[in-house]
């Protein structure tokens, strides 16, 4: 299995990125992400088949509800256009929560910077009048609530990439 830990998005706020991501693709290529697979990724874990460890390490954590904001968007390397988050300790403290949870019963997880982030597209190539702040425009302005964390599965199928909740813990 290919796992993953994420705050998921309820109805509203993945219908406000799915029309930002329709403006963008108005004025650029690429691989744009289904509003089923918005989500923040909290924890990349990769190919493993601990799935019941990882849930009883989620069980155990304590954490508060809290709420955040999309800031911006903007590119990685490799062409993947995003929406960025305000600077938020919350976030940042829940996520270290959770990595230091899997270290401590041996789950392998990415290395990498943590960089809040919902990914809209891949292959991204936006037109030479790409207008980033339109996009940003439609982002919700209201506080977004975290309240879940879930545990996600990545699985491609039929050449569509797909992401299901296998499990997930209210946060308090």
């Amino acid at each position: 299995m290919r796992l993953f830990i994420a705050l998921c998005f309820d109805d509203e706020t993945k219908n406000a990125l799915f029309s930002a991501s329709k403006e963008a693709e108005e004025s650029a290529g690429g691989r744009f992400s289904i509003p089923e697979n918005y989500h923040l990724t909290l924890v990349f874990i990769g190919e493993t088949e601990r799935k019941n460890d990882i849930e009883k390490a989620i069980s155990a954590i304590d954490f508060p509800a809290f709420e955040y904001r999309f800031y911006k968007t903007g590119t990685f390397d490799k062409g993947i256009f995003w929406v960025g988050t305000e600077e938020n300790e919350n976030l940042k403290n829940l996520q270290k929560i959770i990595k230091k949870s899997l270290d401590e019963i041996g789950i392998e997880t990415e290395e990498r910077e943590f960089i809040p982030h919902i990914t809209l597209a891949r292959k991204f190539l936006p037109d030479e009048d790409f207008d980033y702040s339109k996009i940003e425009s439609l982002l919700p302005d209201k506080p977004i609530l975290a309240d879940r964390i879930c545990l996600m599965e990545s699985k491609r199928t039929d050449d569509v990439l797909r992401y299901t909740e296998i499990f997930s813990k209210n946060l308090t």
